[in-house]
C-alpha cells in the first residue's frame, strides 16, 4: 500500500510519482514537465524549482 506523499512541485498530496535527490514529484508535475506544449511560464517555474531541488541537494 503506498501512502500519499507531498509534490514538491505543486505541494499536492499524491500516491503516484517519483522521488528524486529526496523530494517527491507527483505524475501530474512530471507530465507536465515533459509536455512540449507547456506554457513558457510554467516551464520557468519547474526549472527554477527543479534548479533549487539541485542546490538544496549539495548544500
Amino acid at each position: 500500500m503506498q501512502t500519499n506523499k507531498t509534490c514538491y512541485i505543486c505541494n499536492k498530496e499524491s500516491d503516484k510519482g517519483i522521488d528524486i535527490l529526496g523530494s517527491y514529484i507527483c505524475r501530474n508535475c512530471e507530465q507536465e514537465m515533459i509536455d512540449e506544449e507547456g506554457s513558457e511560464l510554467k516551464m520557468e517555474y519547474y526549472k527554477s524549482k527543479v534548479k533549487s531541488l539541485w542546490r538544496n541537494n549539495l548544500s
